[in-house]
């Protein structure tokens, strides 16, 4: 079996808790600044604790491990496996793929340390870490793994919408002008990550008319292998019971995942957001 372990980061979230391969899988772990509180690791911290509205531009804030840190973490996992397959979210989102990059240089990683950028977050990421740590589980090679990630990773849809625009302008999304008019007109934009950056894609009233743009979305597809719709806290007007039934009559084998906003994707986006996620089956691949 090869001996690889699948490094990513706290934003991932996990369609399937109990995955092939789980036991090779680590993580780089971020901690969160809120009312001038460090949690560590995001523990004892929820969406709902998250103010919907910001009147600071100093928090909350993600503090991502520097370079150094992961450096140190990256040489211990060394110590036990002979390659680091280390996939994390969006560049455009987080400085941690930067940062995990530098860190290769910085223990002359050379070929024992492949860092990717999954240009994604939440269950994308989490999806794309599962598929990593089942190859591993059946003996692939580094080389293979790199090769169906990356073959994988243009087919994932990523799309956020968010009132909660001062979160998004304090991680560099939007202007603070945008984010100051937007939030008194109570505007609801929807953003798609195009190659990893955050790009307003469409404006809606409420959240009800964002799951009807959601699965207008998802009606473009032919094939999907994976639909999940992630959901914070004040978002009225949502019945899942509505999209998921869509999803299982066009979609009938279409796993459907359902995931609650977690600390650091609310830190990024604000606690009032609602994500859908969407894989389109890969047809370069096999099955």
């Amino acid at each position: 079996m090869s001996n690889i372990a699948i490094i990513t980061d706290s934003t991932a979230q996990f369609p399937n808790p109990s995955f092939a391969g789980k036991d090779f899988v680590r993580l780089i772990p971020f901690d969160i600044l809120l009312d001038g509180v460090i949690y560590k690791e995001g523990h004892d911290l929820k969406a709902s604790d998250f103010p919907l509205n910001l009147k600071s531009n100093s928090d909350p804030k993600l503090i991502i491990p520097t370079a150094s840190e992961i450096a140190e973490l990256f040489s211990v996992l060394l110590r036990k496996y002979d390659e680091l397959f280390v996939i994390v979210n969006s560049a455009d989102l987080t400085p941690v793929y930067q940062n995990a990059v530098d860190a290769v240089k910085i223990i002359q990683g050379g070929t024992a340390v492949l860092v990717i950028n999954s240009m994604t977050i939440s269950s994308g990421l989490g999806i794309l870490v599962q598929t990593s740590a089942e190859l591993v589980s059946k003996g692939a090679i580094m080389a293979d793994i790199e090769r169906q990630i990356r073959q994988l990773i243009p087919h994932i849809y990523t799309l956020i919408c968010s009132p909660s625009l001062r979160y998004l302008h304090n991680n560099g999304v939007i202007e603070s002008q945008q984010a100051l008019i937007g939030e008194y007109l109570n505007l609801h934009p929807i953003f798609s990550l195009e190659e990893g950056r955050p790009n307003a894609l469409y404006k809606v009233r409420n959240f009800r008319h964002a799951q009807d743009f959601y699965q207008e979305f998802i009606e473009e597809f032919d094939e999907l292998t994976h639909i999940s719709l992630l959901k914070g806290t004040n978002t009225q007007g949502i019945d899942n019971r509505l999209l998921r039934q869509f999803v299982q009559e066009n979609f009938p084998d279409t796993p459907f995942s359902e995931h609650r906003l977690n600390s650091f994707l609310a830190t990024l986006f604000g606690p009032k957001s609602l994500g859908l996620i969407v894989i389109e089956k890969p047809f370069t691949l096999s099955g």
